[in-house]
């Protein structure tokens, strides 16, 4: 005699099914978005320890005033973080930033550069080198001002010289020099000493900097 056949097999239960789903999305995430912390971890250490302190984000911001005595007061900001990949070494950076003038100009910057090699984390008195220039072509024609900074972390600040860059981005006047226009015969070198802070410092010096 023919046995009946059993009812078929019932499928998992759906809150089962949901928090397998919901558990492979933060698995995923989380290798998205660590993945990245991880390579800056093994490869460039020293990024979250940029200032003499550790910082979670491999990424450090500071803002500066600059003083020429041809071309006027500027300040500036940056933030710079790791560049790693092809063609690049363990301790080049990368980053954006702006630039405001007493004239009332502001630029938005894009910068590469790179840091003394060395052992371990810590960055105090090794050197820096930093070329930020404008990244808005459409601003001015071409990409200036490009500038062009060089000196050494004392932490928590980056003490820089401009070697004479913003001599020959910036006329007189302070507006950026035309292509046409030639250097400047003056060589002046300007001091920066950037310091760790915010956007929002940076803002409130650059609209002081205008009431000048």
């Amino acid at each position: 005699m023919q046995q009946p056949e059993g009812p078929p097999p019932s499928s998992p239960p759906a809150p089962r099914r949901t928090r397998h789903s919901l558990l492979m999305l933060v698995a995923l995430a989380v290798l998205a978005f660590g993945l990245p912390f991880a390579i800056d971890a093994v490869f460039a250490p020293w990024a979250f320890f940029m200032g003499g302190h550790f910082h979670l984000n491999p990424k450090w911001t500071g803002w500066g005033r600059m003083h020429s005595n041809t071309s006027g007061d500027y300040v500036i900001y940056i933030t710079i973080s790791p560049s790693l990949g092809r063609g690049h070494s363990f301790t080049d950076i990368t980053g954006k930033g702006a630039l405001c003038t007493q004239r009332g100009d502001n630029y938005r910057l894009s910068m590469a550069g790179s840091f003394e090699e060395g052992s371990g984390a810590n960055l105090q008195g090794r050197t820096a080198t930093i070329y930020p220039h404008n990244y808005d072509p459409g601003h001015t024609g071409h990409n200036d001002p490009s500038l062009e900074f060089r000196g050494r972390w004392n932490d928590p600040d980056l003490v820089l010289d401009d070697g004479g860059s913003i001599n020959q981005a910036f006329d007189a006047g302070g507006a950026v020099a035309k292509k046409n226009q030639g250097h400047s015969p003056i060589k002046e070198s300007v001091s920066l000493t950037l310091h760790e802070g915010s956007r929002t410092d940076f803002d409130a010096a650059c609209a002081a900097l205008k009431r000048k």
